[in-house]
């Protein structure tokens, strides 16, 4: 089945995202051109001359509107959608709108002869709930029902931080499963597949300009002693981001992955495990990390031995490890440190806000 060719062009929807930009990088750098969409240009001028030659940018004011991407996908090989609303808002209405917007995405991409690939970024929430403690078999066949129930129910306003994770997980939840159903029943010309990542760590491909994003900004929070947010955030599996990247990478260039979902997720961690990690390499930052007591870490099962596989197509021995992804991370929140004004990104914010809410 066509692949994306060597040198081809790679459209990467939100690319001012954590893993959209570490999506962006790694099809630079293994030799293909990349489009990337964001909702200001003028915001991220600064992106076309470190990205590179090889990298241009395009206006997408709104991800959720008729026709967003339209423009975008004019010439493209292949499709990274990455974009995504990660504001947990409470309205139930991102639901539909985020399906409706995926599903123009693919509808818009059928009348581009040039589109080979798409590949769409899900989530372990689009699965099912991980709750540690509670033992969980994750597979390429199971969609979070529950979170799609409860996000059809009144809400009355009791825990929208609760609230907003249903939501989300809905969004994804439908819109990848609508995604593929679209694909079966309109047989486009393009091959379609999906990557679900759980918890992110590594290096964001521009901490120096856009801060960390997602979940690496977690860590850079355990490094200011914010322990609150231990109770925000529950034991899951994770992820090294440049081995969610690769398996986008993968989708759109192996030729026998095919209408499939791939699991990135290496393994289950525990905050105890991180922060064992964190004053091992870092005992200098010892004093200032804050303490860990877990009532329960993740027990779940995930089918991932396809994503290792594809990883081994690619030249790795598979998923990197735990400890090399926390370092990374780490290495690269101190080096910011330096910086003179170093900028925080939305997450980052967020993080600071609701740390702030938790103490008072």
């Amino acid at each position: 089945m066509t692949v994306v060719p060597p040198g081809g062009l790679v459209l990467v929807t939100g690319i001012n995202g954590y893993i959209a930009g570490v999506v962006a990088k790694t099809f630079l750098d293994h030799g293909y051109k990349v489009r990337g969409t964001v909702r200001s240009v003028s915001k991220y001028d600064w992106m076309p001359s470190y990205f590179g030659p090889n990298f241009s940018l395009i206006e997408v004011p709104d991800i959720l509107a008729d026709n967003a991407f339209s423009e975008a996908v004019k010439g493209v090989d292949g499709i990274a959608h990455v974009a995504a609303s990660l504001d947990m808002s409470t309205d139930p209405t991102i639901v539909d709108r985020t399906i409706k917007s995926t599903i123009s995405l693919l509808e818009v991409a059928s009348k581009e002869s040039t589109v080979k690939r798409v590949v769409l970024t899900s989530s372990a929430n689009a699965c099912l709930d991980q709750i540690p403690g509670t033992s969980y078999k994750m597979t390429a066949d199971r969609y979070n029902v529950g979170a799609i129930e409860q996000s059809k129910q009144a809400w009355n306003g009791e825990d929208p931080m609760r609230r907003g994770k249903v939501i989300y997980a809905a969004s994804k939840a439908l819109s990848e499963m609508k995604a593929f159903e679209w694909v079966r029943e309109n047989k486009p010309s393009f091959v379609f597949n999906s990557v679900v990542p759980n918890f992110n760590m590594g290096v964001p491909a521009a901490p120096d300009k856009a801060g960390f994003g997602s979940s690496s900004a977690i860590l850079a929070a355990l490094l200011r002693g914010q322990s609150s947010l231990l109770a925000m955030f529950g034991s899951e599996w994770y992820v090294h981001v440049g081995d969610t990247a690769l398996l986008h990478l993968g989708c759109l260039t192996i030729s026998d992955v095919q209408d499939e979902r791939l699991f990135a997720m290496a393994g289950p961690f525990s905050w105890g495990a991180v922060l064992e990690i964190m004053r091992r390499r870092f005992p200098e930052k010892k004093d200032s990390l804050p303490a860990v007591h877990e009532a329960a870490i993740d027990i779940g099962e995930v089918e991932n031995s396809r994503s290792v596989e594809v990883l081994q197509k690619l030249g790795k021995d598979g998923f990197r490890s735990l400890e090399v992804a926390v370092v990374e991370t780490v290495e690269a929140v101190l080096a910011a440190e330096g910086l003179t004004n170093a900028p925080k990104s939305r997450a980052e914010e967020m993080i600071d806000m609701l740390t702030k809410g938790a103490a008072q």
